[in-house]
């Protein structure tokens, strides 16, 4: 009997083993994700743009479309491990690692500023919430993005 309990607890293991070799390989590359994250955030700021008057406002779109940049800005928490900086197609400057916290807390500040502009019922409020999240993306940007070289 001991020697069964030994044998499941082998192949417990090797599944176990297996599934978080799995897990990490579908996690990908955190670059590459991170990347593809922030152009889905650029996207949907740029749509968002052409309904940002009022004779294009829709409500129900900017929900839809800052609820999208709230939810891809809760996402990029998870996109910058240690170690992702090293990484030559990154465009994360290394200042992201050197003060983490304040990185993490401008993006919680474009989820919240994102979700408010969701709520936005009029495009006068909409045009006010849009901006603020516009500048908390170049805030970042400012500060935690390698400048493109010439």
């Amino acid at each position: 009997m001991k020697r069964s309990h030994t044998v499941w607890a082998a192949v417990l293991g090797a599944g176990l083993a297996f599934g978080v070799t799995c897990a990490a390989v579908s996690a990908g590359n955190p670059v590459e994700e991170r990347q593809a994250t922030m152009k889905a955030v650029g996207q949907s700021m740029k749509e968002a743009a052409a309904i940002n008057t009022p004779a294009t406002f829709d409500a129900a779109k900017a929900k839809t479309l800052m609820d999208g940049v709230a939810a891809n800005a809760k996402k990029l928490h998870g996109l910058y491990p240690a170690g992702s900086g090293a990484d030559p197609k990154t465009e994360a400057d290394p200042k992201v690692w050197e003060n983490k916290a304040d990185f993490d807390k401008r993006l919680t500040e474009m989820a919240t500023l994102a979700t408010t502009a969701g709520k936005s019922a009029d495009a006068a409020g909409f045009k006010t919430a849009y901006a603020a999240v516009g500048a908390t993306c170049k805030s970042c940007h400012d500060v935690y993005r390698m400048k493109k070289k010439s």
